[in-house]
């Protein structure tokens, strides 16, 4: 799909492209958006679902379908001291085709993301090895989902 290079050319035509409604209705277009998407350019409303979770830590992935074979995702890790967590935009989003195409690149993203994060207690240090385990195994197994 080439939404991502059309949105890049939208950014690169209008330095003021974040604080432009117009500019915004445009990107809407380049995604051919049939679900909501908000004023700050997030697709809502999304599903999200939990892929891995070890005592406090969650791993998750947010899907949403934002028209016919198009779908985007975003993920949240939560630990009991730290975590991360975004909104799939317009501006910064990668199209797939499938929802479990989406799925598996967020399992993805949040190996990648983790993959070197050490815990800052004893019991992050468990938590995010289980994560890691567990969502190693669902990007293995491809066709479990």
């Amino acid at each position: 799909m080439d939404i991502p290079a059309r949105i890049q050319a939208i950014k690169d035509a209008d330095p003021n492209w974040r604080r432009d409604p117009r500019t915004l209705e445009i990107a809407k277009l380049a995604w051919g958006a049939e679900c909501h998407v908000n004023a700050s350019g997030i697709f809502c409303p999304r599903e999200e679902e939990v892929v891995a979770r070890c005592g406090k830590a969650t791993a998750t992935v947010g899907l949403c379908k934002v028209r016919e074979n198009v779908w985007v995702f975003c993920t949240r890790l939560a630990t009991c001291i730290s975590g991360f967590s975004y909104a799939p935009s317009v501006w910064s989003a990668k199209p797939y085709e499938t929802e479990a195409d989406a799925k598996r690149a967020g399992i993805r993203e949040l190996l990648d993301r983790i993959a070197e994060k050490k815990g800052h207690s004893e019991t992050e240090k468990v938590e995010l090895s289980v994560i890691r385990a567990k969502l190693r195994e669902q990007a293995a197994q491809p066709t479990l989902f």
